[in-house]
């Protein structure tokens, strides 16, 4: 039997946007939500009116905040595990378990550092999904790939990327409660993770065997440079080492993207870039080098932004360059991206940019995604992996000391 290939958790986001986009198309077919957008003025918090949702979420409004984290946090108190989802792959299924709790950490994270007054509320939630995130049955998938468990086994020189998710998770959290009781295993990942990038002889380790990908290897960069702010200690020497590696290896000259997928062992580079890998990476990176998370994304917003047929959008490859769309990207519309433009919200959001924003915001609205009412895709399509994902991604912020 032909064995499946690995993917990592990065592509397994991508299928998830994939069906969101696919579901809602499906429901304006059928005439559900009318396929049209009207800014609308909300009443935020302290009774403060903005021009439109888009404009509320963006500039952090907590009330508008909530909306989206209720959502969140119903859909992780039903238990969340493997069991939950039918992807017909016992790996699959415990990838998606995964993004969901760190999704929904991450973001209910984010908003407890912005709005001190949710901490209390927030922190027993965010506390659960650590625990989620740690137990043995929820990183079965990776232990049977590289036949050992990455959350004991802290000397091993295995790369073990994939687990840069959770960390960064970790990471967020020591800045809402610094001595929390998840703090060890922040130390020992981080100590892992950075005496791995020491060894590594092109500034990569590998997700699982054979594999990398520097989307992943952004998140355990970013989970250090996360750790440092949030606990004082110093790792620049090994983050310099690996990060001038993406300066000087991982970069597409001539679009400014970062390259998709490359070999850790001989810095082959295996992919073009591309913005699917190229806009989760400036969330991450943001963490650990925001000039360089900001160059990465000045590259989206001045040359992948396209509008078509009214809508905004991130194109998935260079201008003048075709490629089919696949796990990552989701289907190109169009050459549109649906997993890139949502990604995309965070590094409009980290970078100032109101105007891509609310573009990008408006235009996956339309479709349903992120709209407050019981027939938004947020609602009824998108799962408890789709409302964690959006939480994180809308709510992300430089969190600088």
């Amino acid at each position: 039997m032909k064995t499946q290939k690995k993917r990592p958790l990065k592509q397994q986001l991508a299928l998830l946007v994939v069906a969101i986009i696919l579901g809602v198309v499906g429901l304006k077919v059928a005439g559900w939500n009318p396929f049209s957008y009207v800014d609308i003025p909300v009443k935020g918090s302290n009774q403060k009116v903005y021009s439109s949702q888009a404009e509320a979420i963006f500039a952090g409004d907590l009330t508008a905040q909530k909306a989206l984290a209720n959502q969140a946090i119903a859909a992780v108190q039903q238990n969340i595990d493997p069991a939950t989802f039918k992807t017909g792959s016992d790996r699959y299924n415990a990838e998606w378990t995964i993004a969901t709790y760190q999704m929904t950490a991450l973001g209910l994270s984010q908003m407890a550092i912005a709005h001190p007054e949710v901490k209390a509320e927030y922190s027993p939630i965010i506390e659960k999904c650590l625990e989620n995130l740690l137990k043995p049955e929820t990183v079965a998938f990776a232990t049977e790939a590289w036949g050992e468990n990455g959350l004991s086994v802290f000397s091993s020189n295995k790369g073990h990327a994939y687990l840069g998710y959770t960390n960064l998770a970790l990471s967020m959290y020591r800045r809402v409660n610094p001595n929390n009781r998840f703090a060890r295993i922040n130390d020992q990942l981080t100590e892992a993770f950075s005496r791995r990038l020491a060894q590594a002889s092109h500034g990569m380790i590998e997700t699982y065997p054979h594999e990398t990908y520097p989307p992943d290897v952004a998140a355990v960069i970013g989970s250090i440079g996360l750790h440092d702010r949030a606990t004082g200690e110093d790792h620049r020497k090994v983050l310099t080492k690996s990060l001038q590696a993406f300066r000087e290896q991982l970069i597409d000259p001539k679009s400014g993207m970062l390259y998709q997928s490359a070999d850790a062992h001989s810095g082959t580079i295996h992919d073009k870039g591309r913005a699917s890998g190229t806009t989760i990476s400036v969330y991450f990176l943001s963490f650990a080098d925001p000039e360089l998370s900001g160059r990465l994304f000045k590259a989206i917003a001045t040359t992948q932004r396209s509008n078509v047929a009214g809508f905004t959008g991130i194109r998935e490859y260079p201008l003048g360059q075709d490629g089919l769309g696949d796990v990552d990207s989701g289907p190109l519309i169009m050459g549109l991206s649906p997993t890139a433009s949502v990604f995309a919200l965070s590094g409009a959001r980290l970078t100032g940019n109101q105007d891509l924003f609310q573009a990008l915001y408006r235009s996956l609205d339309v479709f349903g995604s992120f709209s407050d009412n019981k027939n938004s895709v947020a609602s009824q399509l998108g799962g408890p992996l789709g409302k964690a994902l959006l939480l994180a991604m809308v709510t992300a912020q430089n969190t600088s000391p």
